[in-house]
């Protein structure tokens, strides 16, 4: 249960770290939806989702490699946690901004979350760990 609560407090960071990268592959992107056009927010929401899958992969690879990942099954673990806090993030996040719909109905936090719990096993599959 330790391990899991250290993965988590982990999480956090790798979190920050995604949004960061978020934020960075919305900038060349200029473009804002009216409030009113639930379906123009959900297409710039679902791009940034998805812009942001890959770089989830090589965070999450990297906070793998940096916390010395030692088994598979250690892998999972994180990539569970991780992907908890995500989705526990993204769901406070859309209460407070009451898009939750919004989030959760695009693909593309599918896709990010898929991401996010691949970078440690991914990890795992490259070091050939046991």
């Amino acid at each position: 249960m330790k391990q899991v609560a250290k993965d988590a407090l982990f999480g956090m960071l790798v979190f920050v770290a995604v949004m960061a990268c978020e934020f960075i592959v919305t900038l060349p992107f200029g473009e804002t939806a009216y409030e009113s056009d639930r379906s123009g927010w959900a297409m710039l929401i679902n791009r940034e989702f998805l812009m942001t899958a890959l770089p989830a992969v090589f965070v999450t690879f990297a906070f793998s490699f940096l916390l010395k990942t030692k088994s598979r099954k250690e892998a999972i673990r994180r990539g569970m946690a991780w992907t908890g806090v995500f989705v526990l993030m993204y769901i406070l996040t859309g209460i407070g901004n009451h898009d939750l719909y919004l989030i959760f109905g695009t693909a593309g936090v599918y896709v990010l979350l898929a991401c996010v719990f691949s970078g440690p096993v991914l990890y795992s599959a490259m070091r050939h760990l046991s």
